[in-house]
């Protein structure tokens, strides 16, 4: 369309009395929304090429209006010019303003994504890590020699066989969760954070010191979700690495400045050397600084620790 309005100006300046009611708003309008649409949808490789034509279309056919003589026709020129300009800048704004969509989405595709890795690890490792360590343990019995009896192998059976289900459960949740089925937990307090995993823990016995008052605070979701994944993914790591524990420590207490910190410690000295590389403590920070808290966990003494400080916030009413 540019191509066509600039041959069409040059051939009327070539007329010797040039052609009547040639300069129309409709074409104008037309041109300086191909220019701004060029911009936004085009690469710019191509828009290169195609905006300085249609605004060269749209600056050289005022030169149809022969009702304009100088000054006025290089005043009306460069307000057109200046209008083009004004088109061009509102398109780059748009195409800026898509592109911050798009990256937007992808960067929410992508939070997204790591939100259900991070589920994924921890409604069901913790539970098929149990199955496993059952498995393991009349493994164990079996090859060294020693027939397990009845009760020790249907107290295995129904440990893996609860595990199962509870692997089962944390799916069904999830995937009801994704398919928002129904509402999300209403728990709240920081003893039914802590009491959900230690219930399913089937690892050494396992101390837990919490205030009464404390574990009957009402605390924010993002709080006590931050906190049960931190005891889960710890009491998870201590089937897996803590090899001849003898005793785990779940403790809470408050700190000064409105702060909550979170310590689960085991004794076994197999896990002061576990480098915390795993997927486990990457998506256990990554949760735990979402909550505005922060995490470290290391060799402490003679065994492991994990230490969650987040802020003590009080749940809605």
């Amino acid at each position: 369309m540019a191509v066509v309005s600039i041959v069409f100006t040059l051939l009327v300046q070539a007329l010797p009395d040039g052609l009547d009611n040639t300069f129309g708003i409709v074409e104008l309008t037309a041109l300086a929304w191909l220019s701004a649409r060029s911009i936004i949808e085009l690469r710019p490789s191509r828009a290169v090429l195609v905006v300085p034509l249609l605004y060269g279309a749209v600056v050289s056919m005022l030169t149809r209006c022969y009702t304009l003589e100088r000054p006025q026709l290089d005043y009306v020129v460069g307000f057109f010019a200046v209008g083009m300009l004004f088109v061009v800048l509102l398109g780059m704004y748009l195409r800026l303003h898509d592109q911050r969509r798009v990256d937007a989405g992808e960067l929410a595709k992508q939070a997204q994504r790591l939100e259900y890795a991070r589920d994924l690890h921890d409604f069901v490792a913790h539970h098929v890590t149990a199955m496993v360590v059952q498995a393991q343990a009349v493994r164990f019995i079996s090859t060294a020699g020693q027939q397990p009896g009845p009760e020790d192998l249907d107290r295995a059976l129904a440990g893996i066989e609860k595990a199962g289900e509870q692997a089962l459960v944390s799916m069904r949740g999830m995937i009801s969760v994704l398919r928002d089925d129904e509402p999300a937990s209403t728990r709240s307090t920081l003893g039914e954070a802590v009491a959900e995993p230690v219930g399913h823990f089937a690892g050494p016995p396992i101390t837990i010191d919490i205030d009464d008052d404390l574990a009957t605070t009402h605390l924010a979701a993002t709080v006590v979700d931050a906190v049960r994944h931190v005891v889960q993914e710890s009491l998870t790591n201590v089937l897996r690495h803590a090899r001849g524990a003898e005793a785990v420590e779940v403790r809470a207490r408050t700190l000064p400045g409105a702060r909550l910190e979170v310590v689960v410690a085991d004794d076994s000295p197999s896990t002061a050397d576990v480098p915390g590389t795993g997927f486990g403590l990457v998506g256990l920070t990554e949760r735990v600084e979402a909550a505005g808290g922060t995490l470290t966990a290391g060799p402490a003494g003679s065994g492991w620790r994990v230490t969650a400080v987040l802020p003590l916030a009080p749940a809605l009413p």
